[in-house]
């Protein structure tokens, strides 16, 4: 075997100086332009990697942020951690990602994991904010933290990203009134966050400040085991008083409900109408088009990298919080409420 390419040999090939090859490998602006050039190509050739034990004993820094999802699978959550690794890697830096698959205990090992692997910090997606484990585990940290939309005890102490789920949830709720629906149904994933929380609390409190009796604004919790399927939407539209127009939480809520509308012959948006949230990625392969509450994942995911790679820098800087925005598409997918229902 060849013996690995060390500093002194790119130093050679490259025909500069041992500390200009390491000021290139540690990303130092002090290089001009062709020099990291020219030291960046002798990297490439003699296969050489910088010295990361040496380079954190150095900087104290280990180059790596971990990034905890609740639900790799999930469309969000992915989207997320990839517009967070393309800008930490911008800036030098790699990604560990762990995914707890909606499991608190796991989650409070994952993020133990994490810091036995010292990552400078770490980028919180939790999938459960009253776990008291996870609380514990939490409260014992001492890397950097950014939540990701998430009610915390530690949020006042750290930096977060949030998105505001309230206003764009009121907004759909009084579109779908205006159609006549009087009758509505809010399915979200049976989980402790913050997003289910905000979304539930306004989807009652629009319905009710337009006088929809709370028996007619209905909000369903959905369990991980069935949400994927069809039964949740089945069991409404099949009731006695099925709602007219139902909001679905997630890509596979809104996946049971168009098999659900299937199934019992319902037309989208004739005899149901339908809008999802955070489900853009689905809405436009579906007929008819889907109306959806959107958010921007990769701003959010390149915020969360921001912010954390401020605290590196600025540790004693005060805890930031950033709120973003969700929106709503209109589509084709809802219509006025059927004849009879209203």
């Amino acid at each position: 075997m060849q013996n690995r390419p060390t500093l002194k040999d790119v130093a050679k090939a490259a025909g500069v100086s041992n500390i200009t090859v390491s000021r290139v490998a540690n990303g130092s602006g002090l290089v001009h332009p062709d020099t990291r050039l020219r030291v960046e190509e002798a990297m490439r050739t003699l296969g050489y990697l910088p010295n990361l034990a040496a380079r954190a004993m150095r900087t104290n820094l280990t180059g790596t942020i971990g990034f905890l999802v609740p639900d790799l699978t999930n469309y969000p959550n992915a989207a997320v951690a990839q517009a967070a690794e393309r800008r930490l890697a911008e800036a030098g830096f790699g990604m560990l990602l762990a995914s707890s698959a909606l499991n608190p205990v796991r989650e409070a090992k994952a993020l133990a994991s994490l810091q036995t692997r010292q990552v400078d910090g770490v980028v919180l997606y939790v999938s459960d904010e009253a776990d008291p484990e996870l609380l514990t585990t939490l409260r014992r940290f001492k890397t950097p933290v950014v939540v990701l939309d998430r009610t915390l005890p530690l949020n006042a102490e750290v930096d977060s990203v949030i998105c505001d789920h309230a206003t764009a949830m009121r907004e759909v709720v009084r579109y779908l009134i205006q159609l006549g629906h009087r009758r509505i149904a809010l399915l979200v994933p049976e989980l402790r966050i913050r997003p289910v929380t905000e979304r539930s609390t306004a989807f009652r409190t629009a319905a009710a400040e337009a006088g929809i009796a709370e028996s007619n604004a209905t909000v369903v919790q959905v369990s991980a085991a069935t949400a994927a399927g069809s039964v949740p939407a089945l069991t409404l539209l099949e009731g006695p008083t099925p709602p007219t127009a139902i909001i679905a939480d997630g890509n596979r809520l809104l996946r049971g409900v168009i098999l659900a509308s299937r199934a019992l012959g319902r037309a989208i948006p004739a005899e149901l109408s339908v809008i999802g949230i955070d489900t853009d990625d689905m809405a436009l392969v579906c007929t008819p088009e889907i109306t959806c509450i959107v958010r921007d994942f990769n701003e959010i995911g390149q915020l969360a990298a921001d912010l954390m790679l401020r605290r590196l820098t600025a540790q004693a800087a005060a805890p930031q919080q950033v709120i973003l925005p969700s929106q709503v598409v209109l589509r084709s997918s809802c219509g006025p409420a059927p004849r009879g229902s209203r």
